[in-house]
């Protein structure tokens, strides 16, 4: 028997922190197309359940039209069981009260722990201590959220547990037997969710089982980190991040590129990351740059006998917060020195 587990995959998340409106929907359309070709494959491959962990949709941003679309997947794949455990109380709130569910859509709960599937029992809980003593003549697959760590997952006899709301691969083998794996989102939801982005697919024999990653992500996410010290204006500081990018093994104009600036930066030559970023969006999908830059000031040198060193000095003696005062001075330097404020 084949069976997948797949994740996070939070269907009509919003984007509207990192990505402008257009780039959203576009997102969030790949998004349900990823999920929509899981089914399609899982349909090809003869699965017989698709296990859901860590959250199928974003309860409190879904639309009609997408949910739609989910039911649509699922009733045109009757032969596949589809096993949802919910990521939170907001997701399984919705479900509760939909009153036209698939016949083939199994949510599960606190009344009901368990689906079994010919010789697999499929256990659902978010704690441990809620796990029964398993039969050591069926195979079991546990599924869980939001686990801090395996302990009380182990020496369980557990033949595979599953683990949801971990938006990044990982895997390994339980301690005193059996496997554990996050799959990670089907889809990049952030720009730093590096690495492919995919699902199990598991093959079953008897007791045994081999679980295999399928990749779907449409986008890869990359980060790169760029020394700017020493590096005089804006042209040097993007030369330096494209030739920092394009060191990157298999980066395109699809990627979601997270650039993080280091270094010591000359007031003489301050830059903006929002520039960055809007010169580098033509280049790439979407762009994020963030810094954890130090400022090159020599509190000695500045004067009174120039707006610049005069409002450096105001800022920097004043009682916010050194991230705000980065962002004051940088964006107050470039409008003295007229730049353009982004």
């Amino acid at each position: 028997m084949k069976l997948i587990h797949c994740s996070d995959i939070h269907l009509d998340i919003p984007f509207g922190g990192i990505l402008p409106p257009e780039k959203s929907a576009t997102r969030k359309q790949e998004i349900i197309s990823s999920f929509e070709q899981m089914v399609e494959f899982a349909v090809a491959e003869d699965v017989r359940a698709v296990m859901i962990t860590g959250g199928l949709i974003d309860a409190e941003h879904i639309s009609r039209t997408t949910i739609d679309r989910v039911y649509t997947a699922m009733k045109q794949a009757p032969g596949i069981i589809f096993v949802l455990l919910p990521g939170n109380s907001y997701e399984s709130a919705f479900f509760s009260v939909e009153k036209y569910l698939p016949d083939n859509f199994k949510i599960l709960n606190d009344l009901d722990k368990k689906v079994t599937i010919d010789e697999v029992d499929i256990y659902g809980v978010y704690e441990a201590s809620k796990l029964p003593l398993f039969d050591d003549k069926q195979l079991n697959i546990v599924l869980a959220s939001g686990l801090l760590n395996l302990r009380g997952f182990e020496e369980r006899g557990i033949s595979y547990l599953g683990i949801g709301l971990e938006r990044t691969y990982r895997h390994g083998d339980l301690k005193g037997g059996g496997y554990f794996c996050a799959p990670g989102s089907l889809e990049a939801l952030a720009f730093e969710e590096g690495g492919n982005k995919g699902f199990m697919e598991i093959y079953t024999a008897g007791k045994m089982l081999s679980p295999v990653f399928v990749r779907s992500g449409k986008r890869l996410c990359y980060e790169a980190e760029v020394d700017i010290t020493g590096v005089g204006g804006s042209e040097a500081v993007m030369e330096n991040t494209r030739r920092e990018l394009g060191e990157l093994p298999g980066i395109n104009g699809a990627a979601m590129v997270h650039i993080n600036l280091v270094g010591t930066m000359d007031l003489n030559h301050i830059i903006d990351n929002r520039a960055i970023e809007k010169a580098l969006a033509r280049e790439y999908f979407a762009v994020s740059v963030t810094d954890e830059i130090v400022f090159d000031v020599d509190a000695e040198s500045l004067t009174e006998n120039n707006l610049r060193d005069r409002f450096i000095k105001r800022v920097s003696e004043g009682n916010e917060s050194l991230e705000l005062k980065k962002d004051i001075i940088r964006v107050g330097v470039t409008a003295i020195m007229g730049g353009e404020i982004y």
